[in-house]
């Protein structure tokens, strides 16, 4: 049976009901990117109409918070009649400001924002776009290229013209290199292809129009590398330690939140974090929050969950965490 038409009649029998009854003392977390009308084959947005959908079920039937009153409830230990919940957003494209926080104001709602602050400063389209790009471009054009790393060569035919295995697998090899090696490679293609990624990112100025309407900002990293990759303490510094402060400084703010690029961590991470007065790491890997096993005094690690753009009832079902359940089973 369609993998939609199980998940209609789930969503029809009440399903999301009987998961949230299971969340009274879990925390969730949801991890969105861009909401936008464009679309994208590899990264796509989530409209602004599925936005909306998903604002209206949390409002209705979470209290949606943000890290800071979760601070003051863990430290008060206060309780709430409906499970809790936080808006998390990434990377800082500017159609947060076009799309998101519109509705954001209507609904009333509080969310976290973290910034890439060579995006905020130069408008630097992130590495992960740029591959996105090429592959959008080749896609579209019916090319054939490869990326040729030390060990092995990707092209389309070795994944059975599947361009969605292609990409997953160039990613998650690209996640291996240096920043300057995984640039090189992109950098090459954007030229033998001829294009250039361009996408409008929030300015500091328009930050801080978040951090005066009830955004929460974290920093994301100085330039989105890949964190367990950096091998020079100095540069894991600067991505973590400078961008902590650049941040602070335009907004006027102190911050407590690093979200992990691509959801790498280590101890030398850890530690950093630890000295500037970070005390929240927020990862995407699909699992809930247990509020009761949270210890105020120390770095605590947030799992978020993953949202894409797909129908109202698909976004419910995934808030409930239906998808993480049945993949072992069913592959969702």
């Amino acid at each position: 049976m369609n993998k939609k038409i199980i998940f209609s009649i789930l969503h029809k029998i009440g399903t999301t009901k009987i998961l949230r009854t299971l969340k009274s003392a879990e925390l969730t977390i949801l991890s969105l990117h861009r909401i936008s009308p464009e679309r994208d084959f590899f990264f796509n947005p989530i409209t602004p109409f599925h936005f909306e959908s998903l604002l209206r079920y949390v409002s209705k039937y979470y209290c949606v918070i943000s890290f800071n009153e979760l601070d003051n409830i863990l430290q008060e230990k206060k309780t709430s009649k409906k499970p809790l919940l936080i808006l998390s957003f990434d990377d800082g494209y500017y159609d947060f400001i076009e799309f998101a926080l519109p509705l954001l104001k209507k609904y009333q709602l509080p969310s976290n924002h973290n910034i890439v602050n060579s995006c905020a400063s130069e408008n630097k389209t992130i590495w992960t776009q740029r591959l996105n790009h090429i592959f959008n471009f080749a896609k579209e054009n019916k090319i054939d290229f490869e990326f040729t790393f030390h060990d092995k060569t990707f092209a389309l035919n070795n994944f059975e013209n599947n361009w969605l295995s292609f990409y997953i697998s160039t990613f998650k090899k690209m996640l291996e290199l240096q920043m300057d090696e995984r640039i090189f490679m992109i950098k090459k293609q954007e030229e033998t292809l001829n294009i250039q990624a361009e996408y409008r990112m929030m300015n500091w100025e328009e930050i801080i129009e978040c951090s005066q309407n009830n955004v929460e900002i974290g920093c994301h990293t100085f330039n989105h590398d890949v964190l367990s990759s950096i091998t020079n303490l100095s540069i894991l510094s600067k991505e973590i330690v400078d961008s902590k402060i650049e941040i602070e400084k335009k907004i006027e703010k102190k911050i407590s939140i690093l979200a992990l690029p691509n959801g790498q961590t280590n101890e030398n991470i850890e530690r950093i974090c630890n000295k500037v007065g970070i005390d929240k790491i927020l990862f995407v890997d699909d699992k809930l929050n247990s509020i009761k096993s949270m210890n105020t005094n120390k770095i605590k690690s947030f799992h978020r969950i993953s949202m894409v753009d797909e129908s109202d009832w698909e976004m419910e079902l995934r808030t409930e965490m239906l998808h993480s359940k049945l993949r072992n089973y069913v592959g969702v």
